[in-house]
């Protein structure tokens, strides 16, 4: 379980668990009092060119949001960003 907290208001904590399958990366909110907006994110590496893009999945304040890398493809990295008004998005990876 990963959790994000505003640095100015701990009471707005926001906990996601993750899991992987295939290219895919999907984040499910478990926790979000203040309803923030919530995505998932994944870093995807083209490998034959090491050309990297981001992905993100739909925002939500509560159920899941799935992001996917193209199909040629790795993840190189995943997570979810949350957005905290004032402050933008911040991501947080597994």
């Amino acid at each position: 379980m990963l959790t994000a907290t505003a640095q100015a208001d701990p009471s707005c904590t926001v906990s996601t668990s993750g899991s992987t399958s295939g290219r895919s990366y999907t984040a499910k909110v478990t926790k979000n009092p203040c309803g923030r907006k919530v995505r998932a994110y994944l870093g995807c590496i083209y490998t034959e060119t090491s050309y990297r893009t981001r992905k993100y999945g739909a925002t939500v304040t509560s159920g899941s949001s799935k992001a996917t890398c193209n199909s040629k493809d790795k993840i190189e990295k995943r997570g979810h960003q949350v957005y905290v008004p004032g402050q933008g998005w911040t991501t947080y990876l597994r």
